[in-house]
């Protein structure tokens, strides 16, 4: 009888804790703060309001110290990573740009020639996830024939693109004036009547100020309202990235001032969503997960750092092709047309491999010659080359994995320069990223709400961790390429809900 009662006991406990076997949430909200260093919070929490970012960690689980761990931090990889819970070497994205061996022209994370825009005049090719491989967590929500609905936004395109995976109904981003989109997600080409009348109420806005914020969260408000987001029979999804605080983090750096206002207007802003939310989702708040997190950090400006006695400086990409060209054509003779490297960007450096098809040359003796020239420059901790990374043959430790994380053929360069820590490219910006240093690759992560035990959590935790997580949360199986954990000690069994 005893046996009886202790099986009774573990089957009804199983039951109380399994969250399938209960209520799913109305909605997620997934909000990502572009260039938001993990330590912004931290700086600046004193001046937060109760409703926004406090209003988030108060009923949620906050992790300060997220990490990527990915070799190069940007907006492209960092936004693809978040809700497909996969790196780079998997999902296709490394870089946010890359060089196009058949078209023999730079090639965009998101441009698709094969769509066109929609409420653009734009004569570039339309945005859509083309070369974005696997699923996101939006995309499961679809593929389990739930009625849910998958919206996503941001001032750049490749952030909400990126987002939004391969099934939304609906992506959209800024440009210039106005809100626009691609004939991807508008079979019709033409914007949803919401939006146009929301673009209709637009005034000039500096999208490197908190105007720029206040337009982003004024979208997101306008999406949730014209889309009756969280009030349908499913889960809907609503994602929104404040690219602004990038735009002003490249200009001033983050240790400016600017950086705490564009911080406490995103604490402003997220205030403003919460209360929509509040008042829009079939029971409120406690019916929604939302989550935040980073795409990305950034170095301390070189300028200030140099100050300060810690080693920092620029390297510039564009002198270091010609640098290449000009060392190749001696060691391997001049190209007549083209250049042995036509293209470099972010220390990531292609070599035109039509010019080996005719020759004798082999691949990997390019790479080393070119390697060889980029350590010349002392700024370089480490130069791996594509033959090396597919030998295996890469930097110990901590590079190792990143590289293996990250590292796309046909995408990431031929050669690739690991700077020292706080070398960025030079340029106009004041600061920049493009590292996997603690600095660039740290982002908080928080979980608030449905579902959700509240505390401070020192546990490791990783962005990919995210997707899977929600997942779970909504009983979907996790995207295809996903290979985080889920945060199972950040959750409430269902008999505490």
């Amino acid at each position: 009888m005893k046996f009886i009662l202790v099986i009774i006991a573990l089957f009804t406990g199983w039951l109380h804790a399994a969250p399938w076997a209960t209520t799913r949430p109305k909605l997620i909200v997934v909000i990502v703060i572009d260039q938001f260093r993990a330590d912004y919070i931290s700086r600046f929490q004193k001046q937060f309001s109760k409703d926004g970012f406090l209003g988030l960690i108060n009923s949620g689980a906050y992790y300060p110290y997220g990490e990527y761990g990915i070799l190069q931090s940007m907006t492209g990889p960092g936004h693809a990573t978040i809700l497909t819970g996969a790196f780079p070497y998997q999902m296709g994205i490394p870089l946010n740009d890359w060089y196009d061996q058949k078209n023999k022209a730079m090639a965009y994370c998101v441009d698709d020639a094969d769509v066109k825009s929609v409420g653009s005049a734009n004569l570039h090719p339309g945005s859509s996830p083309k070369n974005l491989i696997g699923t996101t967590v939006g995309d499961e929500l679809k593929n389990v024939d739930s009625p849910s609905k998958v919206v996503t936004l941001a001032l750049k395109d490749r952030a909400a693109v990126l987002l939004g995976g391969h099934r939304p109904d609906f992506v959209f981003w800024f440009e210039k004036t106005h809100w626009v989109s691609s004939d991807y997600y508008r079979k019709d080409s033409q914007l949803p009547a919401w939006l146009m009348k929301h673009n209709a109420t637009l005034e000039k806005c500096d999208l490197e100020t908190p105007c720029g914020i206040q337009m982003t969260a004024q979208a997101f408000q306008a999406a949730l309202e014209g889309e009756k987001l969280g009030q349908s029979k499913g889960t809907d999804l609503i994602a929104v990235s404040f690219s602004s605080h990038d735009f002003a983090g490249h200009h001033f750096g983050p240790n400016a001032k600017e950086m705490e206002k564009m911080t406490l207007a995103e604490d402003a802003a997220i205030a403003k969503m919460r209360a929509a939310v509040q008042a829009r989702v079939p029971g409120g708040l406690k019916n929604v997960v939302f989550v935040l997190t980073g795409d990305h950090g950034v170095a301390p400006s070189p300028a200030y750092l140099t100050g300060t006695g810690i080693p920092a400086g620029r390297i510039d990409d564009e002198e270091l092709t010609k640098e290449l060209n000009t060392e190749l054509n001696k060691r391997f003779g001049k190209p007549k047309e083209r250049q042995w490297i036509p293209f470099g960007d972010d220390f990531n450096f292609y070599i035109d491999e039509s010019l080996l098809s005719d020759s004798k040359i082999k691949i990997s003796e390019v790479e080393t010659a070119a390697k060889e020239v980029l350590l010349r420059h002392l700024e370089f901790k480490y130069v791996i080359t594509r033959s090396e990374v597919e030998a295996h043959q890469v930097p110990p430790a901590m590079f190792e994995k990143e590289i293996a994380r990250t590292y796309f053929p046909g995408r990431s360069g031929h050669i690739v320069g690991i700077v020292k820590p706080y070398y960025i490219n030079a340029g106009k910006n004041a600061a920049s990223h493009m590292t996997g240093y603690s600095y660039d690759r740290t982002v908080p992560i928080v979980f608030s709400g449905f579902g959700i035990k509240n505390g401070l959590f020192a546990n490791h935790a990783e962005v990919i961790d995210i997707a899977p997580t929600l997942s779970f949360l909504l009983g979907i199986l996790p995207p295809s390429l996903s290979e985080g954990r889920v945060l199972s000690e950040a959750l409430i069994s269902s008999k505490n809900q």
